[in-house]
């Protein structure tokens, strides 16, 4: 049997929202136990990184879903691939001539989505790969940036959907990703060159460990300055 369209909606919302958890204070609990294996989840900075990565997943396969079904209105006169629900009906609005694909340059939201979210994940993946490289600061700044800019295009997306009188439940999921991933960016930005930040995973992951230990009562032995060198 086949899915509705809001039910395959909720596949994409999974990985948004467990990115979101991941992200929040809630999310420790969570991230602590999959830190054997995934041993920077046990930092705030890692379940950040984390956190966006799986939003931007989300972002970007509701992108994705959302280009299918602007090709397919296309493709075949504007047809129903969305339940309307009243008000909610991304048909109506993906499928709308005048609004549904980016002014001046012309193309379709959803890869627009698709290649911001693509980018998110880029910079995200660079920077847990070498969180203590010169251009880090720079991957972040872009995040940022980038996220801020396509906010604007979310408010003029809004005004579309006013204007149609309707609104996209496809639309409105990779917004919320969207969001989110700029809200990680400003949250990674803020903690850069901090404490929170560190000097790089495996320094963290030592640290991590020896709180826990001291939290046990366990002993930990003192480092020697012959180890930090």
């Amino acid at each position: 049997m086949a899915l509705d369209a809001n039910t395959q909606l909720m596949f994409h919302w999974i990985p948004i929202v467990f990115g979101m958890f991941l992200m929040s204070p809630l999310g420790e609990g969570l991230a602590m136990n999959l830190s054997s294996k995934w041993p920077s989840l046990s930092t705030t900075r890692g379940r950040t990184l984390g956190g966006i990565l799986s939003v931007a997943l989300g972002g970007f396969t509701v992108s994705a879903h959302t280009l299918w079904i602007h090709n397919k209105a296309n493709e075949m006169g504007g047809a129903s691939f969305c339940s309307a629900d009243g008000i909610w009906d991304c048909s109506s609005v993906i499928g709308n001539s005048d609004w549904n694909t980016m002014p001046f340059i012309g193309l379709p939201w959803g890869i627009v989505g698709m290649l911001a979210f693509a980018l998110f994940m880029w910079l995200i993946i660079s920077v847990a790969k070498e969180p203590t490289a010169s251009w880090v600061l720079m991957h972040l700044k872009v995040g940022t940036n980038l996220g801020i800019l396509g906010i604007g295009m979310i408010f003029y997306l809004i005004y579309a959907e006013y204007d149609i009188g309707k609104l996209c439940q496809y639309c409105t999921t990779a917004h919320v990703a969207h969001v989110v991933s700029t809200f990680g960016f400003f949250r990674l930005g803020s903690m850069y060159g901090s404490s929170a930040w560190g000097i790089g995973a495996s320094s963290d992951e030592n640290s991590s460990s020896r709180d826990r230990k001291s939290k046990r009562g366990g002993y930990v032995a003192p480092k020697l300055a012959s180890e930090e060198e």
